[in-house]
C-alpha cells in the first residue's frame, strides 16, 4: 500500500500515512538564527514558538510521529550554549507529543545529536517510509532512493520572486518531476520531488530566489546534477495556490 500525502496550507508542513502510522514533516528550523553577526537573539523565543506550532499541529493532524530533514538549528561545525538551551526547551516541549521522533542530519547539524532526547532517532542521509524517501538535500540521495518513486528535501530555502508582486519575497513549495540517471545510470523511472520551504519563517536567504518559470540550484547537488532532467516545475504559495507551472 502506498503512503499518501497532504500538503498542510498554509503552514510549512506535510502530513504523511503509512499504514496505520501518520507522520507530521518539517524542514530547517535554524534555531539560533540571527538577522546579522551584531544582533544577539535568544533563540529560546523561536524555540517556543517553533514549539508551540507543532503542538498545534499534532493536535490538528493526530500525527504520532513526527519529521524534522534537517538544519534543526543554525550554527555551522558546533553548538552554541544558547542552541544547546533552545534546542532542551524544545524538545522537552514536543517530546511528549510523538511515538516517535526522527531528526534527517543537515549541514547544520553538527554535533546535534549530543542534545538530543532518547525518543529521537538520527538519520545520516536519508530516511525510507513506504515510497518516500527523505532528505535534507545538502547532498546527493543514497542508492536506496531507488526503493522510492518521491523525494522530500528542504535546504533550498525557496522563496517566490515576481516583481510588484504581493508575494515578492515569500516561502513557496516547489514540487518537481525529474530523472535521476544522472546521479544513478540504472535509475530510469521518473522521479517527484517536493522542496519545502522553511519551518523558519523568519529566515530568508536572498541568493536561494526561485524564479517563476525556472530556478537557482546552485546549493542543490541533486538539481545541479540532474538539471538537464527535469521535466516539469510547479510552484505553490503558502495558502496552497498555483503560481507557476512550467
Amino acid at each position: 500500500m502506498r503512503a499518501k500525502i497532504i500538503f498542510l496550507y498554509p503552514d510549512a508542513a506535510l502530513k504523511i500515512k503509512v499504514g496505520s502510522d501518520y507522520f507530521l514533516c518539517i524542514s530547517d528550523l535554524h534555531i539560533g538564527y540571527s538577522p546579522s553577526p551584531l544582533v544577539k537573539v535568544d533563540s529560546r523565543r523561536i524555540a517556543l514558538i517553533f514549539s508551540k506550532k507543532i503542538e498545534e499541529l499534532y493536535e490538528r493532524t493526530k500525527s504520532n510521529n513526527l519529521i524534522i530533514l534537517g538544519d534543526l538549528k543554525h550554527t555551522i561545525g558546533r553548538t552554541t550554549l544558547n542552541e544547546q538551551k533552545s534546542l532542551s526547551l524544545f524538545f522537552d516541549k514536543i517530546c511528549s507529543c510523538f511515538k516517535k521522533i526522527y531528526l534527517v542530519l543537515g549541514n547544520h547539524d553538527a554535533s546535534v545529536q549530543n542534545f538530543l532526547s532518547t525518543n529521537i532517532e538520527v538519520v545520516k542521509k536519508g530516511l525510507i517510509l513506504n515510497n518516500f524517501y527523505f532528505m535534507h538535500g545538502h547532498s546527493l540521495p543514497s542508492f536506496d532512493v531507488k526503493k522510492t518513486d518521491t523525494i522530500i528535501m528542504g535546504h533550498i530555502h525557496p522563496l517566490y520572486f515576481k516583481e510588484n508582486s504581493p508575494l515578492n519575497g515569500q516561502r513557496i513549495w516547489i514540487l518537481i518531476k525529474l530523472y535521476l540517471k544522472q546521479v544513478y545510470s540504472s535509475l530510469k523511472k521518473l522521479y517527484n520531488l517536493i522542496i519545502m520551504p522553511t519551518f523558519n519563517y523568519e529566515l530568508y536567504l536572498p541568493s536561494n530566489l526561485f524564479l517563476p518559470y525556472s530556478f537557482i540550484g546552485k546549493n542543490s547537488p541533486l538539481l545541479n546534477r540532474c538539471r538537464k532532467d527535469i521535466l516539469s516545475t510547479k510552484i505553490i504559495s503558502m495558502n496552497g495556490v498555483l503560481l507557476a507551472d512550467a
